[in-house]
């Protein structure tokens, strides 16, 4: 995921920067779309931010930031194992 995130513009970069940090108070922001189990994305322009929320440990994990292609949520299942 870091050479996913360092391939972005710098304004880019800024505005996922942002978004990811703003996870770890409002997990479930507005406009957030669960895509499988306890996998959700958000969307920062034409970028999707790929992450698992694990209540148990209170915790999120960033999996992926993918611009929107029709691969976008190809093999989401396989980023958190």
């Amino acid at each position: 995921m870091q050479r996913e995130l360092d391939s972005l513009q710098e304004t880019d970069y800024q505005r996922v920067a942002s978004r990811i940090r703003a996870l770890a108070n409002a997990p479930r922001p507005p406009g957030c779309e669960k895509l499988y189990d306890d996998i959700y994305r958000i969307r920062v322009g034409d970028i999707r931010i790929i992450y698992l929320i694990d209540e148990g440990s209170k915790r999120i994990e960033a999996g992926g930031i993918r611009r929107r292609s029709e691969r976008t949520y190809k093999g989401i299942e396989g980023l958190f194992r």
